[in-house]
This record gives structure tokens, sequence and C-alpha cells, in this order.
């Protein structure tokens, strides 16, 4: 890596706010945070809407970054045990409504399987809409990618993206969904570098998004690009990685 002032867009963030031992914060708070680690934008998404209530904390989110949409994009989630009518009103309501721009799902913590009835609808729904739907995953028994794979074949037209590449356990399952499924990206966040090294070398570079899970602490951005830095990964690989496909998936 020759240009280590290379634009990063991070795919997958967290707008804080009182469950995981965080505190709630501005938007500007997280801004000035997160550029100073080096991001030049943000994908943003809820923590506390991940647990409950999830108008209510995709309410909290659009209101937390109206001022900084330069540089946040947010997310919105849905929760598949409210009933399909209600998740997909939701839906429709935090794109209309508040302007979200993809929607994150966590069937560990939000306890359901993504074989629940409600799940193919709303992904549908957010391909429908032009969302990216961005998963949860590498923890079993509702998290494995390829539980979230099976469900994402039969919504071909939407874009999912397994947000931690099946983590140090199931990357190999991760790489196998990427491979398989032309509808699957799969984000490296709180991936090792050695894993890191394995899916660059066997998956399509455009499929790939940087992510650090920002927004529950202070350090995990820099030590984050560092890591990517000091691996044999191409300045044109590293491009699409850091910020040409989260910018082509969502523009």
């Amino acid at each position: 890596m020759e240009d280590q002032s290379m634009k990063v867009i991070d795919s997958h963030t967290h707008f804080p706010g009182t469950s995981f031992g965080c505190r709630p914060r501005s938007g500007e708070d997280i801004r000035n945070e997160f550029e100073s680690g080096g991001l030049s934008g943000a994908w943003i998404m809820t923590t506390d809407g991940l647990l409950g209530e999830p108008a209510r904390h995709n309410d909290l989110l659009a209101e937390g970054v109206r001022d900084h949409l330069d540089f946040f994009v947010p997310f919105c989630t849905v929760s598949p045990n409210e009933g399909t009518d209600a998740a997909l009103a939701e839906l429709d309501r935090a794109v209309g409504d508040l302007g979200m721009k993809g929607l994150k799902l966590h069937p560990w913590l939000q306890s359901f399987s993504p074989t629940h009835p409600a799940v193919l609808p709303i992904l549908r729904k957010a391909g429908e809409l032009g969302l990216p739907v961005l998963f949860h995953d590498g923890t079993p028994p509702y998290s494995t990618p390829l539980q979230i794979a099976s469900a994402a074949e039969k919504a071909p037209e939407t874009t999912v993206i397994l947000g931690h590449s099946g983590l140090e356990d199931l990357y190999e399952d991760a790489i196998l969904a990427c491979l398989r499924h032309e509808n699957i990206h799969l984000c490296l966040c709180s991936q090792s570098a050695g894993n890191i090294s394995e899916i660059v070398r066997r998956c399509p570079a455009e499929k790939l998004l940087f992510g650090t899970d920002a927004g529950f602490g202070d350090s995990l951005i820099k030590p984050a690009i560092a890591k990517y830095l000091d691996l044999d990964i191409s300045d044109e690989t590293l491009k699409k990685i850091f910020h040409e496909n989260a910018q082509a998936l969502l523009p």
C-alpha cells in the first residue's frame, strides 16, 4: 500500500444509545471521532433499536445525523417479530419519512431465524426500495452465513451484506455464500488479518466492504485501517474495499 491518505468509508458503524455500555452522543460528536480516526464517511445503524422499539430508535438515529448527511448514511431496522405488515410499514416510513438508505437486521439480538415468515417479504421490499440489507452474521444459532444466504437466494434483486463475513469461526461459509450468490457482499468488520487476506484472495474484490463497528468505542477505526495497510493487498483492491464498493452500492 503506497497511498496512505486513501479515502475510507466505513460500512458498519453504530449510533450509540444506552445499551452495550454506551452513552448517547450527538451526531456531531460521533462525526468528529470518525473523521479523526481517518474516515471520509460512514454507514450508521442503531444499537438500541436492535433490542426493541425499532420505530422510536429509527427516529432517534434520523434526528441524530440529520445535519450530517454529507458524511453519514443512515440505516433503519425493523423487527420481523412484530409481524410482516408492521415491519413493512415501518420500512416504508423509515425510507419515505426519515430518508433511510439501508436496512440493518440482527437475527441474534432481535431473536428471529432467517426462516421467519416475515424475513423474505422484508428482504424483497428492501430490494424494491433500493435498500442494501446488512445482516449481523457469524454467531449461531440464527446468524450463520449460510442461513442468511438461504434467505438471500430467494430475494435475488436485493443486495445482502454479511456484516462480519462469518467472524472467525464461519468465514469459510461466508466465502462460499459470496461465491455462490450474486447478491451477497461481505463486510470485513471484526475479521482477523489472516481471514481478510484469505477472503480477498478468493472473493471478487467488487463484493468486499470495509467496516469496524465504530460507535461502540473510540479505538476501533485507526487500528482497523492500519491492519489493511499492513497486508499484501494491491492499491486497486484497497480502493474498492475502502470506498469504491460502498459508493457503488449507495452513491
